[in-house]
């Protein structure tokens, strides 16, 4: 077609294509007009808060497919009026719809702000489930805020919590944002490992929808390998369930994903039957953004094929559609695609002014990769119009903009490949261990071998010697070699066990020592990380009262954390063979008196009462420094897992020239299985004060080391339910 014609036909027949189609269910705004009449109108019509907060609710689902800032807006006031009205699951929905609603606008920073405050009261509640849903909700916009390291974070924490509480649909749903992650990343073999184990889950739990989504998700992998065969089955098979369970939407997103494959292909005709057939299934449901989408990509399909008029009016159509929602992100994509569309016919003032408008939106927003579109084409637009000035000045734009994108694309993926690195180097590090260790057997084998060699030539020798020479004296001294030799090869094997027992001892110290770091050091830290940020980032929304509740927090994750470092240095020093025993006549009531003092007030918080019926002068001959380490771990442990107003008791006894103490509490009890772990470094036990206090269980490792040092014993006695009662002996001069 002529260009010249396509540029006349456009300008006369712009009014009638481009009058724009009112998408408004007209039952749906009779709903929204009488609503917001009742809302504004609530002081005459007497409405309570309660009905304020559901006539909000309602408007904010009636604008979620017409208007995101109209969403917003109404779920703003329900939220107001919830945290009014002290309803805190008002103020969880109202906040839920803002966090979704700021995501479709792509603004995730506030998404995340609100997310982050649905996680923050589920936490305090002690709800497991939604907080990990909440954790999954901020990963997803990290995820598409590009930021996947982060996202990564938060939905491992999320799948920890769901597999804690065999929340399977909760741990299919992770898995699935996981694989999303690693195929960003371009790992498309685990990314589809993760896929399918995700499938299995849905498939077990016989949840259709996640069936079909993990279809459409592994589909979606195949087609960025390129393997437009095997991406097409898996869609058609999504497509299958999601008619079956008549989800338009989905059947609407399906259909535009095999019309995509067809468009990679330039199979445009194709294309534009599936596009089409998206259109049609798409209008039996009110949704602009879809539509608009649809749209585009029609548009798009034409543009491709050469038939600038049609695209025209499709993108026309999808821009009208994105005006009323709001959606700044694919605003921004409209108008450039316009401005291409009348490059294309060269009607280049129209080009300026959408190419322009684009631009204006994209930077707006950020949006760095449609900015860098906009300078390419308008350096294009300009050069065609001589302006070679302007050409010049974009192009130089178009250039610096690409550079800079993919030097942050570039900081950005080796950030994910460094993080990525440390996890293989830990890999690796153990792979090296177990490699050291067989390494020692086969050399263990070897040295055998050559024992056995040289056994078989003394005896060679022998008989060599006794058949050609005879000589008693040479048999006695053979004999007193090989005896000799003997006791060298089992002074030998003895070493090589006790290498073996060391290196097994360094592997149990490495794992628990990485085990502390990678977890129990970490979590703290998280702790304190998200408290300080909500200070920070919303000092002002909170009261005092919270305020106060959250340096509390800190000062207890704080002390938390000394404790734990301490603890750590303390058995860390011991494995190093830094600690040095220094023996010596100590007051053992003088000790517990400083450790009652030290810990009076962690008790009182639980209204527990600390009695020691230890006398003065209770002397034993010991190390001062470990012995008030075992007390004060041992004291602290009885204050976690006693409930309120309990009672801890330390005693003392003399038995067999040793002086034995004891601690009992009236707590939770040991079961029989965990007491038998105690104390071993290979065995860990991860369990939760009465006030969810946490610990690593390094302390009571540590208490054995250094009792054990003073040539003392420890033990315990327990039954679930009943309490505990800790003893340990320590030597009397």
């Amino acid at each position: 077609m002529n260009k010249v014609f396509v540029i006349v036909a456009i300008l006369l027949l712009n009014p009638i294509l481009f009058a724009g189609e009112n998408q408004q269910i007209d039952t749906i705004q009779t709903k929204i007009d009488n609503l917001e009449n009742q809302l504004y109108n609530s002081i005459n019509l007497d409405l309570t808060p309660q009905q304020k907060i559901n006539i909000c609710n309602l408007l904010a689902h009636l604008y979620s497919d017409i208007s995101y800032e109209k969403q917003i807006e109404f779920s703003a006031r329900a939220l107001i009026l919830a945290e009014e009205l002290g309803d805190e699951q008002q103020v969880i929905n109202a906040l839920n719809i803002l966090s979704t609603a700021y995501h479709k606008l792509d603004n995730y920073e506030k998404a995340i702000e609100y997310a982050t405050r649905i996680y923050s009261i589920h936490n305090a509640n002690n709800n497991e489930i939604e907080t990990a849903k909440a954790l999954s909700q901020i990963g997803m916009y990290y995820y598409d805020w590009s930021k996947y390291i982060e996202a990564k974070n938060y939905f491992e924490r999320a799948l920890d919590i769901f597999k804690k509480n065999q929340y399977f649909e909760g741990v299919a749903a992770s898995l699935r944002d996981l694989a999303k992650i690693l195929g960003s990343w371009g790992e498309y073999d685990e990314a589809l490992s993760y896929h399918q184990e995700s499938l299995k889950f849905w498939e077990e739990i016989g949840d259709e929808n996640g069936i079909a989504n993990s279809y459409s998700n592994i589909g979606i992998i195949y087609q960025e390998l390129g393997n437009y065969d095997r991406a097409f089955d898996y869609f058609q098979k999504s497509l299958v369930i999601f008619k079956k369970l008549n989800s338009t939407s989905d059947i609407v997103n399906l259909t535009l994903h095999i019309g995509d494959i067809y468009l990679q292909r330039k199979l445009y005709d194709k294309a534009l039957e599936y596009y089409s057939d998206a259109d049609l299934i798409g209008k039996q449901i009110n949704n602009k953004k879809l539509k608009s989408i649809t749209l585009s990509n029609i548009g798009e399909a034409y543009n491709l094929k050469g038939d600038y008029l049609k695209a025209l009016d499709y993108q026309k159509k999808a821009l009208v559609l994105k005006e009323e929602i709001g959606d700044k992100r694919r605003l921004s994509i409209t108008y450039t695609e316009l401005g291409i569309i009348y490059k294309n016919v060269e009607d280049y003032d129209q080009a300026l002014q959408y190419l322009n408008k684009g631009l204006e939106v994209a930077a707006d927003i950020n949006f760095k990769f449609q900015m860098i579109k906009c300078y390419l084409n308008l350096s294009e637009v300009y050069l065609n119009k001589s302006n070679y000035k302007k050409a010049l000045e974009y192009h130089k734009l178009y250039i610096e903009g690409k550079d800079k994108l993919y030097s942050e694309e570039s900081k950005r993926t080796i950030a994910e490949l460094q993080t990525k690195y440390q996890i293989e180097k830990k890999d690796k590090e153990n792979e090296r261990l177990r490699h050291s260790e067989q390494l020692n057997k086969v050399q263990i084998r070897n040295q055998q071998l050559i024992i056995g060699f040289v056994l078989f030539s003394l005896l060679g020798s022998f008989i060599i010697m006794v058949i050609f020479q005879r000589r008693y004296q040479q048999n006695q001294k053979l004999n007193v070699q090989l005896s000799l030799k003997n006791k060298e090869i089992e002074q030998q094997q003895v070493n090589e066990e006790k290498l073996n027992k060391r290196l097994k001892e360094a592997n149990e110290t490495k794992d628990k020592f990485f085990s502390i770091v990678a977890h129990d050091l970490k979590s703290p830290f998280n702790a304190l990380l998200v408290l300080t940020s909500l200070l920070i980032d919303d000092y002002d929304t909170f009261t005092e009262d919270e305020r106060k509740q959250f340096i509390k927090q800190i000062k207890a994750s704080s002390e938390n954390t000394f404790t734990l470092l301490q603890n750590l240095l303390d058995w860390a020093s011991t494995q190093m063979g830094k600690t040095i025993v220094v023996p010596e006549n100590i007051d053992l009531s003088k000790i517990l008196q400083e450790t009652i003092a030290l810990l009076t007030p962690t008790a009182k918080n639980k209204k527990i009462r600390i009695i020691s019926d230890v006398p003065e002068n209770t002397v034993a001959y010991a190390d001062k420094n470990m012995v008030s380490t075992v007390i004060l771990n041992l004291v602290s442990n009885a204050i976690k897992f006693t409930p309120l107003q309990g009672q801890v008791e330390i005693h003392s006894n003399l038995s067999n020239h040793h002086l034995e103490v004891i601690v009992a509490d009236t707590g939770v009890g040991i079961s029989q299985k965990n007491i038998d772990k105690l104390f071993r470094l290979d065995q860990k036990i991860q369990t939760v004060g009465t006030a969810k206090e946490t610990g690593t269980g390094l302390g009571l490792i540590l208490c054995k080391e250094f009792i054990e040092k003073n040539n003392g014993k420890i033990w315990v006695n327990s039954k679930l339910g009943e309490g505990s009662q800790f003893y340990f002996t320590l030597p009397m001069q």
